[in-house]
């Protein structure tokens, strides 16, 4: 029971952490996933980056500024050496022009049509080495373009025997390359296999074919990532000659740029002055892997406690949540903002709240049975059930 409690903590410390993300220019690079193959209305009516559009337009008030251009192309690989790679694709060019904040690469997918079943062993692992090799420059293409931040999204469940998209080529040997790729060059990876499923939920999918999300999928699969990419960015803290990574199931650290493969604890020893970063896996049940803002070290006698700015000074007293109220404690009168998140990171509920010193109650809408998190303005993250 405890240690199911700590894994719920930790997830909504990197969910709900109170500095949001800043969204600015959102590239979606990737296939027909993105693109929005099947919908009657294209562009974007439909398609997950409008759904994300969408969704951070809501959180920021501005119903009139667009900032995630849509990069898609339907049947593109990944793979600089084949007939349909997105290296040669018309979009290719555009997405590095955009010169995005953040860039989403979906790529991988098609890439599975390779892995026949009268391969032989060495020519997969041929495969899986280029795979691997091309997103690294796929990566380091956008990087020299804009220094975005990135992250690699592996492929939704596929199975679709006509087209030879199979979900075993995708497990055994798209999405290890993904991640060779993105520990290696230090990117976040979200582990979107995990999350979008048709055997979790068909409806998510078109009935046609098993591989292109449905116009509710398609919406669904815009709240995942925007899920992970409101998360705040994770901040190393320092005592001296110890780094610690925030809380998480995984740690992966770098140094200068460069992976240190042998480093996989909470904790870094540290010698000498740098620039470093950790990957953190951050949730017990998916692989997602979110990277850390990058740390220097310019004094080994130094001491900086990021955890601070995730707790602020001014707590609650108590929180209790009972009978679809959830009521708090202030020590003073304060304007500030109450969310309501699950436990996936959606945004369910948001106002504006006068507290007073003393205790407040706040009525909530009816929400379904299950866990809640209340982000109320700069106080502790609390889990409730309703």
């Amino acid at each position: 029971m405890f240690k199911t409690a700590c894994s719920i903590f930790s997830i909504a410390i990197f969910l709900l952490a109170d500095s949001l993300w800043a969204a600015g220019k959102i590239a979606c690079v990737g296939n027909s996933i993105t693109y929005g193959y099947g919908f009657e209305s294209w562009p974007d009516t439909t398609s997950y980056p409008h759904h994300l559009q969408n969704l951070l337009r809501s959180e920021s008030g501005n119903a009139a500024k667009d900032t995630v251009g849509n990069f898609g192309v339907s049947g593109l690989t990944i793979r600089k050496d084949d007939a349909s790679s997105y290296w040669k694709g018309y979009q290719f060019t555009p997405a590095r022009n955009f010169a995005a904040d953040t860039v989403i690469i979906g790529l991988g997918t098609n890439d599975a049509k390779v892995y026949t079943e009268w391969l032989n062993d060495a020519e997969r692992a041929a495969y899986d080495s280029a795979i691997t090799a091309d997103f690294e420059s796929f990566i380091d293409t956008f990087q020299v373009q804009s220094k975005p931040r990135i992250f690699l999204v592996t492929p939704p469940y596929v199975n679709n025997s006509a087209w030879g998209m199979f979900d075993t080529a995708i497990v055994k040997h798209v999405i290890p390359a993904i991640f060779r790729a993105g520990l290696t060059k230090g990117v976040s990876i979200i582990d979107l296999h995990s999350k979008f499923s048709y055997l979790e939920n068909p409806s998510w999918y078109l009935s046609t074919d098993t591989v292109h999300p449905s116009i509710e999928g398609a919406k669904h699969l815009a709240e995942i990532i925007y899920s992970y990419l409101q998360k705040s960015e994770l901040k190393i803290s320092q005592n001296q000659t110890t780094l610690s990574a925030p809380a998480g199931f995984g740690f992966k650290w770098y140094q200068d740029g460069v992976l240190l493969p042998q480093e996989t604890q909470k904790t870094l020893t540290i010698s000498e002055l740098g620039t470093y970063a950790v990957s953190v896996k951050i949730e017990e049940n998916t692989q997602t892997q979110i990277m850390s803002a990058p740390y220097t070290v310019t004094d080994l006698s130094a001491k900086n406690e990021a955890e601070e700015s995730i707790h602020p000074t001014k707590k609650a007293e108590n929180f209790r949540y009972e009978k679809g109220n959830i009521y708090f404690t202030l020590s003073q009168n304060q304007t500030l903002s109450v969310k309501i998140f699950d436990l996936h990171g959606r945004l369910l509920v948001a106002k504006k709240v006068n507290g007073k010193a003393g205790e407040n109650a706040l009525s909530l809408p009816k929400l379904p049975a299950g866990r809640y998190v209340a982000n109320i303005g700069n106080l502790p993250l609390h889990i409730f059930r309703f």
